[in-house]
């Protein structure tokens, strides 16, 4: 069978981009968990929080996605639910004038994967290249995050908060599958937050928050690089870039204990990837990023010390990233 070179060459690359999209597609910070006045702590007390994500997407823009004969820019279904149990105390101690605070994130991830398109050599040229049609469900324990220090001043018109944590890879990983079908992240990552929350009028019923999430991430996995020179074949670790994710939102009280704001949020890859991955490092520099925007109310009780917001994230730009829907409900409860 005759196969037009030019033709096959550029499908082939393709579905090589697209892997190598998800290869390249790991970060730890969930982007959009935080929501309305994101750099505010409560006061002293023991917290329990309790985020349940709902997240669907259909298409991963980039190199791989503007190739629109390639189905697996969008011939796929990811739907991944997280519920995360958040516990953070706030002492009464104090450093610097501010309330010193520890936590801890345990994520629980569902996570269904749809390929509903065969691979485009498989249509056009009738050659079983790339992934077959498949349905995958998997779920278990992902990524911990450990915060030992957390930092946070209330001044007269602003709350700020600043803080390290790091992440843990206790959820199931395998290098050699793609980025939906795990977990986990597999490699460590030290996080340092900054925050601050803004109230613009005398009564605080406006507020105008910016929270920054700095990841540095640590080598995933080792593998066999072939080199151009001697000695050839070594053995590599592959770190994927670091990661800056900023938080937004602007929130109004409406009554008491009640808030209506407008949230968003943009992550960023700031460094190449560096080592071997499917299809090398960082594809011509090509770096993720996400960007959503959207809606969020927020009630509380005080007598029941209890608290909850429900949000929605439109993402209206991403590269080499799922692009699509987020709905975050959320829990607080204090002791």
């Amino acid at each position: 069978m005759k196969i037009k070179s030019a033709k096959f060459l550029r499908h082939l690359i393709a579905v090589a981009l697209f892997a190598a999209t998800i290869q390249l597609h790991a970060q730890h910070y969930p982007s959009g968990s935080e929501g309305i006045k994101a750099a505010t702590t409560p006061p002293p007390g023991f917290y329990v929080r309790d985020d349940n994500s709902a997240y669907y997407s259909d298409r991963i823009p980039g190199y791989a996605g503007q190739l629109s004969a390639n189905p697996f820019a969008s011939g796929f279904d990811i739907f991944t639910y997280v519920q995360t149990i958040r516990m953070e105390w706030i002492t009464k101690w104090q450093f610097l004038g501010a309330d010193y605070g520890m936590g801890i994130r345990l994520p629980f991830t569902y996570k269904y994967h749809n390929q509903k398109s065969p691979s485009i050599l498989e249509k056009i040229q009738g050659i079983p290249v790339g992934p077959a049609i498949t349905t995958v469900n998997k779920f278990g324990l992902s990524d911990i995050q450990v915060n030992p220090l957390n930092l946070a001043w209330h001044l007269n018109q602003f709350d700020v908060v600043t803080g390290y944590s790091f992440w843990v890879p206790t959820g199931q990983y395998d290098h050699k599958q793609l980025y939906f079908l795990n977990l986990g992240q597999g490699f460590w990552t030290h996080m340092f937050t900054l925050g601050v929350t803004w109230y613009p009028d005398a009564d605080k019923t406006w507020a105008v928050s910016l929270l920054n999430n700095y990841e540095i991430n640590m080598a995933q996995y080792s593998d066999k690089y072939v080199a151009a020179s001697p000695p050839y074949v070594t053995t590599l670790d592959t770190t994927l870039g670091d990661i800056y994710t900023l938080e937004w939102a602007i929130s109004k009280s409406i009554k008491k204990n009640v808030d209506l704001g407008l949230t968003g949020y943009y992550q960023q890859q700031v460094t190449d990837t560096q080592g071997p991955t499917w299809f090398g490092p960082t594809y011509n520099s090509e770096k993720i990023h996400v960007a959503g925007i959207g809606p969020e109310i927020k009630l509380a009780s005080e007598k029941w010390g209890l608290s909850g917001s429900l949000r929605y994230a439109y993402e209206f730009s991403a590269l080499d990233h799922p692009q699509g829907n987020l709905i975050t409900l959320t829990l607080l409860k204090s002791f």
